[in-house]
């Protein structure tokens, strides 16, 4: 056995998330025994996890790295007014650089990382080619790359080709990524447009995302060109399946939620994002109640602020409980979301998202001695789980492991300079407030 993470209190949703004291054997990237008991072999390293809980990492299935470096700068907006002031910039564009938007991403999965994230969806504002991948790989996170298929996204019609995506999807590749198409937004929905980029993600096969139903007005352009919502008009051209990962979802009709359960279209929702640029109350409890897979996202640090998934868990339930009342999420609906339906999101279920032998070692520790989650229980009247969703904070966790590797080790990350990173950022974004 390599790595024996001993004595924590093990927290995963394959056993309804009833929490043990035990280790966990990792070899080969793998969890290779579970056990309440001693391991029975000698490791080659001990991990100490007492006073820790070690659970699954936390999926975020929803954000955008480019925008880190701008992190504050749309305060106090809705995203219709921000639109409004950065599209002559085209959100930032003219004023970054290419070296700046890796930069910012980098700080993205670094941030992911050290709250707990060990599977990152990035939803490219613009692509970087294959330093896309490359940044990701640099960080070491898991991952799902969306290039969008609009080269400029003021473009839309102007797309990149079956063959360009391919090329994109091999780089991907080459980092045990996933690679994800971005279609366009819904103020641009053409049928002619529509059906040109189902033909570039046909013959790719890869999945799809867009943003989905996010905002009243987005939905009304649709309605007002065509007579109905955004999802039930994909659904007539025949464009939502399995393979579509569709973002947000704030205002479907509940014909559209059956659609979207029937075409067994996975459903990523941000709730901090959305109360904070006032898009509006996901119905998440219906969607879940009609079968649809949902993961949860933070979205960018423009809308956000964070990227720390424990707090998306608990402003979800404190959002739902206020609007649809206490019991209208569970604490292990919304751990699932976070871990292994956030797995499902991207199929990624069989490999990751649970504390089981044979699934990849990405495990997380949380520190549990801190006050704001004293006293811990384990056994019958356990609370182990109510603590992870409503106390903790990225911010408690200490160790971060990907496929075996130590990549957060005592709230630090174990094989990157944060520090250079930092003063990069600060300097540019300083900068670039400047300019706006």
């Amino acid at each position: 056995m390599e790595i024996e993470i001993r004595g924590g209190m093990i927290l995963s949703s394959h056993n309804g998330y009833k929490a043990f004291t035990g280790s966990v054997g990792i070899e080969n990237g793998l969890i290779a025994a579970v056990s309440e008991k001693p391991l029975g072999v000698e490791p080659r390293k001990v991990v100490e996890a007492k006073g820790k809980i070690l659970m699954a990492g936390l999926v975020n299935g929803h954000c955008h790295g480019d925008m880190t470096i701008a992190r504050g700068m749309g305060d106090g907006m809705t995203l219709r007014e921000q639109n409004e002031t950065f599209a002559p910039s085209g959100w930032f564009y003219n004023l970054l650089t290419d070296e700046d938007r890796y930069d910012s991403r980098l700080l993205t999965y670094c941030e992911a990382l050290l709250s707990g994230i060990t599977f990152q969806m990035e939803n490219m504002f613009w692509s970087l080619g294959k330093l896309s991948a490359v940044c990701m790989g640099e960080v070491g996170i898991r991952g799902a790359l969306a290039e969008d298929i609009r080269k400029d996204f003021s473009k839309p019609g102007d797309l990149f080709t079956a063959a360009e995506m391919e090329t994109f999807g091999a780089e991907c590749g080459k980092y045990g990524l996933i690679p994800v198409i971005g279609s366009i937004s819904e103020e641009d929905f053409e049928r002619d447009l529509l059906e040109r980029i189902d033909g570039v993600i046909k013959q790719t096969m890869f999945s799809r995302t867009a943003h989905l139903a996010e905002t009243e007005w987005r939905t009304e352009i649709v309605k007002n060109r065509y007579g109905t919502g955004p999802i039930r008009y994909l659904s007539e051209l025949g464009m939502l399946d399995g393979d579509m990962i569709a973002s947000h979802v704030v205002h479907p009709t509940e014909k559209e939620i059956e659609i979207l359960a029937q075409a067994k279209v996975k459903v990523v929702n941000t709730p901090l994002s959305e109360m904070k640029i006032a898009d509006g109350v996901a119905p998440v409890p219906a969607m879940l109640s009609a079968g649809v897979t949902m993961g949860i996202g933070t979205d960018g640090a423009m809308w956000n602020n964070t990227n720390d998934i424990f707090r998306e868990m608990k402003g979800m339930a404190l959002l739902h409980s206020l609007t649809s009342g206490v019991r209208a999420l569970s604490i292990p609906q919304l751990l699932d979301m976070a871990t292994v339906k956030g797995a499902e999101v991207f199929g990624m279920d069989g490999k990751i998202g649970t504390i089981e032998e044979g699934k990849s070692a990405d495990i997380i520790l949380i520190d549990a001695t801190a006050p704001h989650m004293t006293p811990i229980r384990v056994g019958k009247h356990e609370n182990i789980a109510s603590n992870v969703v409503f106390g903790a904070t990225g911010r408690d966790v200490t160790d971060v492991f990907v496929e075996g590797k130590r990549l957060v080790k005592e709230s630090k990350m174990t094989s990157f300079d944060m520090e250079a990173l930092r003063e990069r950022i600060n300097e540019r974004s300083a900068e670039l407030a400047d300019k706006m």
